[in-house]
């Protein structure tokens, strides 16, 4: 598989939505179940990506990675950083670029500045400081030369998987 996406909630399934539309048809799809609601021709499989080996084996042949794992929120700062590592532990096995989906909790309250790339993290909860500390390990682990990784940033609630919920939609 060209494209491997983890995760299949909201923004997943928006990876995989543009993906499609551009018209690439070598996707994967991955979550702890084994089962998605997926178009024909998408392969869903079976994975536990805080296994390092397991996501390996997943990631074999890949070219891009697609971190859109996100643990319930009181599992945040117990289970999150294991996520990411297994992702980053199969980008460096198979050679694949790491795409990683983050939220915007690593800023803390921003008292109406805008979101820009040049913004300090500024998060005192524990979930913004997890998030925070993830965030700075993927680049790291980019700057030493040992993946090849970005990171695309965005509230929780993106994708048609969220039309129509109340608090996603306002």
């Amino acid at each position: 598989m060209k494209h491997v996406i983890f995760g299949s909630g909201p923004v997943g399934l928006a990876v995989m939505d543009e993906l499609l539309a551009q018209g690439e048809r070598s996707i994967r799809v991955v979550n702890r179940r084994g089962e998605a609601l997926v178009p024909e021709g998408v392969e869903v499989r079976k994975g536990d990506v805080s296994d390092p080996e397991a996501a390996k084996a997943l990631s074999e042949g890949a070219e891009v990675l697609y971190g859109c794992v996100n643990p319930a929120y009181t599992e945040w700062v117990k289970v999150f950083p294991g996520l990411q590592a297994g992702l980053i532990a199969a980008a460096r096995a198979s050679g694949a670029r790491l795409v990683m989906m983050e939220n915007l909790y690593m800023y803390g309250l921003v008292d109406g500045h805008p979101l820009t790339e040049d913004l300090p993290f500024g998060a005192t909860n524990r979930k913004g400081t997890t998030r925070a500390r993830m965030a700075q390990d993927l680049m790291a682990a980019h700057q030493r030369g040992d993946i090849r990784a970005t990171a695309g940033r965005a509230s929780d609630f993106v994708g048609r998987a969220c039309w129509g919920l109340p608090w996603a939609t306002g």
